[in-house]
């Protein structure tokens, strides 16, 4: 199974990618490989450091950044992992660069989705958006580091931005997503949320 965890920064992806990846491996009896975006790859730290820390770039420079990150991690983690038979968890992957680099900057949708399906990177059997509050995604962020990335950076007019662009992929792509609301529940709720609303589509898609 390939399952990808999209949302705003502070939304919980990695909490609850972690508590997937325990469930999944007891479900399938399949080790399950969790991995991340950019950098999730053998030496892939410092595009990471400096898609995310660097100075500002163009937006086609950063999308196009963000893209060759992704090939290399889907030539030496992802694709390798699925053909061994492996469960792979992935927090972020094409729909965030869309959400991202599309709505966050200037650059025109439909051009950024050509750009990404003409790579053909894999599909992933279920897509998990964790739907939360740009102001509580905001206010985790602040908490969590003093030192932002430069996204973080950006705060709230593009956690807003990007968040309402995140539904409207969701909504457009419904046999895919599952959307968990996580407004106002603990860290328990969203789990069993998620599990509840993961099951049936999960082995559908088998």
């Amino acid at each position: 199974m390939f399952i990808t965890m999209e949302g705003i920064d502070g939304c919980g992806k990695s909490t609850q990618s972690a508590r997937l990846a325990e469930w999944l491996e007891a479900e399938t009896g399949r080790k399950t490989i969790r991995t991340y975006e950019p950098g999730g790859w053998p030496e892939g730290d410092s595009l990471r450091e400096f898609i995310l820390r660097g100075k500002k770039l163009g937006d086609m420079t950063e999308l196009l950044l963000f893209l060759a990150d992704r090939a290399e991690h889907v030539k030496r983690v992802i694709l390798p992992s699925l053909r061994q038979g492996l469960n792979v968890i992935c927090e972020r992957y094409n729909d965030s660069t869309l959400a991202y680099q599309s709505s966050g900057q200037e650059l025109n949708p439909a051009h950024v989705r050509r750009i990404i399906r003409s790579c053909n990177f894999p599909e992933p059997n279920v897509k998990i958006l964790m739907d939360i509050s740009p102001e509580i995604a905001m206010s985790r962020v602040k908490s969590r580091s003093s030192n932002p990335d430069k996204f973080e950076a950006e705060g709230l007019p593009l956690m807003r931005t990007v968040s309402s662009f995140y539904r409207l992929i969701a909504e457009d792509q419904k046999e895919k997503y599952i959307v968990i609301k996580c407004d106002g529940l603990s860290e328990d709720e969203v789990f069993a949320s998620m599990i509840a609303a993961l099951e049936g589509r999960l082995w559908r898609s088998r």
